[in-house]
């Protein structure tokens, strides 16, 4: 009698532990599939940024060339109004 109540009991124990087990590696599940989201996600803005920098950096040497072509002209200019 005490070995069958104990047997019972011990399968209620494992029965227990296994559901919240279950549970925990069902949301275990769920949290890597975040993570594999939320990584995917950052790896396309690291490189929407860095494409963004690029074209920002070709920008500036653009307006630095223009720049430096407007000054040559306008000492040009200088020299032909003196």
């Amino acid at each position: 009698m005490i070995e069958q109540l104990l047997f019972i009991l011990g399968g209620i124990g494992i029965s227990v532990i296994g559901y919240f087990l279950k549970r925990t590696l069902d949301e275990l599940e769920k949290v890597k599939l975040i993570t594999y989201e939320n990584k995917n996600k950052l790896q396309v803005l690291e490189v929407d940024n860095l494409n963004k920098i690029n074209s920002l950096n070709e920008k500036f040497e653009d307006l630095k060339q223009v720049i430096r072509d407007l000054t040559i002209e306008i000492k040009e200019l200088n020299k032909k109004m003196k």
